[in-house]
Formats: C-alpha cells, structure tokens, sequence
C-alpha cells in the first residue's frame, strides 16, 4: 500500500496500491461507510490526479451499497504517476447528474471488479442523459 488516507468527517476510507516493479501501476479502493441510508442511489466520488507527463486527469468512483459491508469501489488510476492527487466527497448521484463523455470512458474503464460494475449500472439507469448511458453500456462490454 501506498497511501491510506480518509475523509475528513471520516464516512470515506482511499487505499492506494503501487504494483509492479519496472512499470508501477496504480489502484485506488474507495470505501463509504454509512452508505446504508442512501438506499440503492449510487454515490459518485470525483478523484483528480497528475498524469505522467503532468497533465490534470479526472477519474468517477462510483459506490453502491454491497449486500455485505460497506459500498466499495476498486479502479486502476490510468497514467498516476504516484504524486498529488485529491478525491471529493462520496455525492449522490442524481438524474440529471452530467459527466463528458472522455471522463466516462475513463472511469468505467478503470473499473477493477463487479462491484464497481454494478456500480456504473446503478449510475446507467439513474441518469437520463441517453448519450451518457450509451457510453456506460459501451465500456462495460
């Protein structure tokens, strides 16, 4: 692990993971606790980091409450470079929430487990954007 760092009223727990020796890679594992009263509205966490050649990347963490503990996510930070990174609070997310089409290509694709699919599935079938959810279903295939 690289980092572990929390919320500052602590509802979220960021676990960030360097893999591999030659090439590093990098993951994040979001966890929301108190997601259990939001019912089945999937939260949506907005992580800003630097890329590797120093630009601004956006990457959407979607949480939903699991049948078991707390919500989580687990997606790979494409192009970290390890530095500077910052995550928002955990919002719900609501129909007309809008995303760029980049972002959630990006985002879906750095999903790393089902739950962070089903996750996305949540946002799918909250969002009323059409074109948006053309997207999510696109990158979860």
């Amino acid at each position: 692990m690289l980092v572990e760092a929390s919320s500052p009223d602590g509802t979220a727990r960021f676990l960030v993971r360097r893999h591999g020796d030659t090439v590093p890679a990098y993951s994040l594992e979001l966890v929301v606790h108190g997601a259990e009263g939001v019912a089945d509205t999937p939260l949506m966490t907005t992580v800003r980091y630097t890329g590797a050649a120093g630009s601004e990347r956006v990457l959407l963490v979607p949480v939903v409450r699991g049948r078991f503990g707390p919500a989580a996510s687990y997606v790979r930070l494409p192009d970290f470079a390890g530095r500077e990174w910052t995550a928002s609070t955990a919002a719900p997310v609501s129909p007309d929430s809008m995303w760029t089409a980049e972002t959630i290509t990006l985002s879906v694709g750095a999903s790393l487990n089902d739950a962070t699919r089903d996750a996305w599935r949540a946002v799918r079938a909250l969002i009323s954007d059409a074109g948006l959810r053309r997207v999510i279903d696109q990158e979860l295939q």
